[in-house]
């Protein structure tokens, strides 16, 4: 399975390609920003199962600014091999037109009248107007405010975090109230998700839970409110991967709590907005896919990796090796405990060195195949504790698929 994911296009005035620009802007400054998609999912012979985006679709939700965001969508899902019933996304907080919303709030009208304005044009745009109607339960525009939609192999939760994080808010920080977490954790319930054999996958906009705030050097403020509740209740249903935007530099962290059933949380960065370098010093545009290769046997949970490609002016979108990102490929899956780790790779590097001198990361995933779902930060750190241990020399290679060579010390 492999599910595409991108963010915070922020079509219109704040869009970095002129593609996805309404009118004239000076952010937009690139011209080829989807023929370089296109050779690059030629390149890199990328064909996906389904395409998620997790909000800022627009940038001041305009009816003009989503409907180039449809065409565009429908350009990229084609370009990757998605069919458009396989298009998913939630809002996010600059797709409530807050103009509207203020006039209505400052007229005291009803809260329900409110969000109907707020999102009048995305409510009434055809393209979005049918990817919800697909949805199997809910809505994002009325109570309680999130859709889930379902097919043989995937659950996609849908859960609009931005429909009371009004205009006059500061920061956005996103809020799903405790009623709607109440009914959400009921309805999950009632379908029995957590015991699906299908991927579980949940998309908000806002960020629940801190990321790192490199490289900004001031507190992040803007991180989901009730966030715990929301977290609480993806561990207690077996929810495999949270994806969000909202923030502009993307991560990959993996969550687990007293439930201790792990997910991955994905930080989708921006697609296409302008990001500048003032504040995100040399952070890209961003794509990812989520490949699923198999579930654990004994965990029943999903192993595989996330590729990532970025995007930079002359070069167009490449694998990603930015230095405030995620690397081009990042593993998820093998629950080994460290000390397991540890304890695996030390006795396959000790057997290998009885018989050569050198070790090859190839080699030792292929020793013990699931190792290669280790989070790479870990896998790191192991080696280099092992290093000193054993005895032996770390020699990175180039590659993303042979990491590192082992080198035996005399």
């Amino acid at each position: 399975m492999k599910i595409i994911i991108i963010s915070d296009l922020h079509v219109g005035d704040a869009a970095v390609s002129t593609e996805f620009a309404v009118g004239s802007s000076n952010n937009a400054v690139k011209n080829q920003f989807l023929n370089e998609l296109r050779h690059l999912a030629k390149q890199e012979d990328i064909r996906a199962d389904y395409l998620v985006i997790a909000g800022d679709i627009t940038n001041r939700a305009t009816s003009d600014e989503f409907e180039l965001a449809s065409t565009r969508l429908k350009e990229i899902a084609m370009i990757l091999g998605v069919e458009q019933e396989k298009v998913f996304f939630v809002p996010g907080n600059h797709d409530g037109n807050w103009i509207e919303e203020e006039l209505s709030m400052t007229s005291n009208e009803n809260i329900n009248i409110t969000i109907e304005r707020k999102y009048s044009n995305l409510r009434f745009n055809d393209f979005f107007k049918q990817c919800l109607d697909r949805a199997h339960f809910g809505s994002y525009y009325n109570e309680p405010y999130f859709a889930i939609w379902s097919d043989e192999n995937l659950n996609i939760i849908g859960v609009n975090s931005s429909v009371y994080d009004h205009y006059d808010r500061k920061p956005h920080h996103g809020i799903i109230r405790k009623q709607d977490l109440t009914e959400l954790d009921r309805k999950l319930q009632e379908l029995k998700i957590a015991y699906s054999e299908k991927i579980n996958l949940l998309v908000v906009h806002h960020h629940p839970i801190q990321q790192p705030d490199l490289p900004f050097d001031v507190a992040d403020h803007s991180i989901l409110q009730n966030a715990a509740i929301l977290m609480d209740i993806a561990s207690k249903h077996n929810i495999n991967f949270i994806v969000h935007g909202h923030k502009h530099i993307p991560r990959l962290a993996q969550y687990s709590d007293d439930y201790q059933h792990p997910i991955n949380i994905l930080c989708a960065g921006s697609f296409s907005a302008r990001l500048d370098d003032r504040w995100f010093q040399g952070v890209p545009n961003t794509i990812h896919q989520i490949e699923v290769d198999k579930i654990c046997d004994v965990n029943k949970t999903p192993l595989g990796k996330v590729v990532t490609w970025s995007h930079n002016t002359g070069h167009g979108w490449t694998k990603d090796e930015s230095i405030n990102g995620i690397p081009h490929k990042e593993f998820f899956g093998n629950r080994m405990l460290p000390i397991e780790l540890k304890n695996q790779l030390k006795k396959s590097i000790e057997s290998f060195f009885e018989t050569q001198t050198h070790v090859k990361w190839s080699e030792l995933s292929n020793h013990y195949a699931d190792i290669i779902y280790t989070s790479r930060k870990l896998l790191e750190k192991t080696i280099v504790d092992l290093s000193g241990e054993i005895g032996f020399t770390i020699f990175k290679t180039p590659g993303q698929d042979e990491l590192f060579i082992l080198l035996k010390d005399k």
